[in-house]
């Protein structure tokens, strides 16, 4: 491993060979960023992507300053990373299995950065390259695994909650009967497309907004039951608004405006989970 002490020709060593690897790995992944741009346009679970990146442009843009502060460092571990990430973006180009694909980009990124500023740089990194892995999207397969039983489980719930208002109610996986009309739990309604988007926000929200570890830590991991408890309101008021008040939202612009709706109250959750644990750490 090769140091370099701090000096002004070491600094523009440093910004040279960082725009230097930046070109090149701009040039080498392009067929990368047009995949996931492909994805996220067509993806309403990411879409959210194309605001989470200039974010995370932002924050590494904060931290230019102490990252040229680092030693030059020609790291080997970095280089053997980067050399069999590269493999694995060739290869994975022949299979054209998308998700490998942007994997093996994201650990060319880790090895760049491990190569020229040593392992320390990740940990100031950290959260903008936690929000970089975020923005990869799952595989389709392993998609409609996570997403089935949390269907199961919101129909399951669903109609519980519904019996309690004395209306008769069938439930047959993941579609609710009532007498006047059937109710499908589609993927939209499992929460995971909510729990993606409000775990992103709540990794900005943490990095932005707290300072301890351990609050950013419960944000985040409260983001996930907020994001399926509102889609259970979602799916029960649907029931109930159609049952009481002949008020059909479950398709159309109607069902759309109650999606955004529900989002808001999950955000305006989050919002305010936020807001107690900074009155928190102020005590």
């Amino acid at each position: 491993m090769i140091h370099f002490a701090g000096s002004p020709a070491k600094n523009r060593t440093t910004v040279v060979l960082a725009l230097g690897a930046l070109a090149v790995f701009v040039a080498a992944y392009y067929p990368v960023f047009k995949i996931l741009a492909a994805k996220w346009a067509d993806s309403e679970e990411y879409s959210h992507a194309f605001l989470t990146l200039p974010i995370i442009l932002y924050m590494i843009y904060q931290h230019r300053g102490r990252i040229f502060e680092f030693p030059l460092q020609f790291s080997a571990l970095g280089l053997i990373t980067v050399i069999l990430s590269s493999a694995l973006y060739y290869f994975s180009l022949l299979t054209e299995v998308h998700t490998v694909i942007a994997l093996a980009m994201y650990l060319t990124v880790i090895g760049a950065i491990v190569f020229l500023f040593g392992v320390q740089a990740l940990r100031l990194l950290f959260t903008p390259l936690l929000l970089l892995l975020m923005l990869i999207p799952f595989p389709d397969q392993l998609y409609i695994q996570l997403t089935f039983p949390l269907q199961l489980k919101v129909s399951e719930v669903s109609a519980t909650i519904i019996t309690l208002f004395d209306i008769p109610v069938f439930r047959a996986g993941n579609v609710i009967s009532i007498p006047a009309k059937s109710f499908e739990v589609v993927e939209a309604c499992s929460g995971l497309r909510s729990v993606i988007t409000l775990l992103t926000l709540s990794v900005v929200m943490g990095y932005f907004l707290l300072t301890r570890v351990s609050s950013k830590l419960l944000l985040v991991a409260a983001s996930i039951p907020i994001a399926i408890f509102v889609n259970l309101i979602r799916v029960v008021a649907i029931v109930l608004l159609f049952h009481f008040f002949g008020l059909d939202l479950y398709e159309g612009t109607l069902h759309t405006v109650t999606g955004l709706l529900i989002f808001l109250i999950a955000l305006a959750t989050l919002f305010m989970l936020q807001r107690i644990l900074e009155r928190w750490e102020q005590k």
